[in-house]
């Protein structure tokens, strides 16, 4: 049984980009971790020169986690700025290290010195897109990987919403050195879901004891829609029950993706309870888990 001084409650309240106002039903552990939203910052421009197209602050995210009862977080940079990891060094420096770390977006051919600035602040992985941006080749995909491995940081994926890019780089993935996430179930396309090639590919990544599968971003593959993302439950009881100790859970926030609709943040994690429903696995997704990714030093 779980003490209640090992689990934090939400407060009612309105949250920046979030609808709604409640407190999750789901308790929290101590020391939850949302291991997946981004700070945009107006006084950052983009990739383009441009200002970015909304502006969700530290504080703004503040108001959010504390309305869910989450301790700490990843902050994860987006590909608005491209390879400049500015926004995000600002926002762990106002977040603080022992509330939050961060995954930067980076050019494959980044000098070394700047990986060990953006771990100085922080930064515990990087970053790489297989739909947009500069698609690595498969030999700076294994340079970068050597260079994750070597400072115990993971390398972060993010697949297409049109094809399914993962089976064409499984056996690659396999092969690498380092600690890798899956971000946002693989974009593993619905109503193929459980049964698709990528989420074959992420159940053999998790079976390497490298993989880890991140329950993030359900309106990017749903083709059900919110508010409930229903289509995307049996994928995510799937890979819970598959490798419990290679899954973690991401909000997202604040939802870029799926703006002008607003997720509630109160019912995505609580998505997390029909997921995992016994509280000693959402500890280890919540909190052990990313522990040992994110804060092993």
């Amino acid at each position: 049984m779980v003490a209640d001084e090992d689990v934090v409650p939400g407060e009612p309240m309105a949250a920046p980009y979030s609808a709604g106002s409640e407190a999750p039903l789901t308790l929290a552990p101590q020391g939850a971790v949302d291991t997946h939203h981004h700070i945009f910052l107006s006084e950052f421009p983009g990739s383009d020169g441009k200002p970015v197209r909304i502006e969700a602050t530290v504080d703004d995210y503040r108001a959010f986690k504390k309305r869910l009862g989450i301790s700490r977080s990843v902050v994860v940079a987006p590909s608005s700025y491209g390879t400049d990891n500015a926004c995000l060094v600002a926002a762990l420096d106002q977040l603080g290290t022992d509330a939050a770390r961060g995954i930067a977006l980076v050019d494959p051919n980044v000098i070394d010195a700047e990986l060990d600035a953006l771990g100085r602040r922080g930064v515990r992985g990087m970053r790489v897109y297989f739909g947009k941006n500069r698609v690595p080749t498969v030999d700076e995909l294994q340079a970068l990987a050597a260079r994750a491995a070597d400072r115990n940081w993971v390398l972060q994926f993010v697949g297409n919403r049109e094809r399914e890019v993962f089976v064409a780089w499984a056996d690659v993935l396999a092969r690498l050195p380092c600690t890798i996430v899956i971000d946002h179930f693989g974009w593993a396309p619905q109503p193929g879901g459980v049964r698709s090639a990528t989420a074959d590919v992420i159940r053999r990544l998790m079976d390497t004891g490298r993989g880890f599968a991140k329950l993030s971003g359900l309106y990017l593959s749903s083709r059900e829609g919110g508010p409930a993302y229903s289509d995307v439950d049996e994928l995510a009881i799937d890979l819970v029950h598959h490798a419990p100790e290679q899954t973690l859970w991401g909000s997202d926030w604040p939802h870029a993706i799926s703006l002008p609709y607003l997720p509630d943040g109160a019912l995505l994690f609580d998505k997390l309870a029909l997921w995992a429903p016994d509280p000693a696995v959402r500890r280890q997704i919540l909190v052990t888990n990313p522990e040992r990714l994110f804060w092993a030093d």
